[in-house]
């Protein structure tokens, strides 16, 4: 009788430890991925065509598409996940890491862009065509300049887009606004990349 009855104790006390173990570790799991961070593209190992950017869920039309907006987060570091946080999720189409948050030159593709969903104005205050594209460039360019790679990614993502989307280079908005997430800081070599883009 007492060796049953240990057997039973012991059998519970197990159950009782793996219930419990079971409810921390699901109090403790970190949320679910943010939809807003629908797919990546790593500028290690990058693609020579970044033509798997139009793989999206619902299809590119032709002629929805008529500009493309650059500008800046203005913090030191982030992510698709980190500017997602309100409850309308990432306002911009694409993001490009500088290493802070998420690797450099990295291009996280979010949902609007998966769902060819207009972009969202930056909180700033700041009005966007619901024809552009946006893509948003981790760093405070205000303070200094983007890192060779991004710039380098940015600038095979936009070359790209123009060529499937036919926007011409005076179409690739770069808004010079001092102090603010709607543009692309002082710092930002605008001429230099200027020349790079496609006519």
């Amino acid at each position: 009788m007492k060796k049953s009855q240990r057997k039973f104790i012991v059998f519970t006390s197990l159950i009782g430890v793996l219930t419990v173990t079971s409810a921390l570790l699901l109090a403790f799991a970190p949320a679910p991925v943010s939809p807003d961070a629908a797919n990546s593209l790593y500028a290690i190992e990058a693609p020579s065509s970044l033509d798997v950017v139009f793989e999206t869920k619902a299809p590119t039309v032709s002629g929805r598409w008529k500009y493309i907006y650059i500008r800046h987060t203005r913090t030191p570091a982030g992510n698709a996940l980190t500017l997602g946080q309100s409850s309308h999720g990432m306002g911009d189409h694409f993001v490009i890491g500088n290493g802070e948050g998420c690797i450099d030159g990295e291009i996280q593709i979010g949902q609007r862009w998966n769902q060819q969903l207009s972009a969202l104005p930056p909180v700033s205050g700041a009005t966007i065509d619901k024809d552009c594209v946006s893509i948003c460039l981790v760093g405070d360019f205000d303070r200094a300049v983007p890192t060779p790679t991004q710039l380098h990614r940015l600038s095979q993502l936009v070359r790209t887009l123009q060529g499937r989307l036919a926007i011409r280079a005076d179409h690739v908005l770069l808004l010079d606004l001092p102090r603010s997430a709607a543009g692309t800081g002082k710092y930002f070599p605008t001429s230099a990349f200027g020349s790079e883009l496609l006519p």
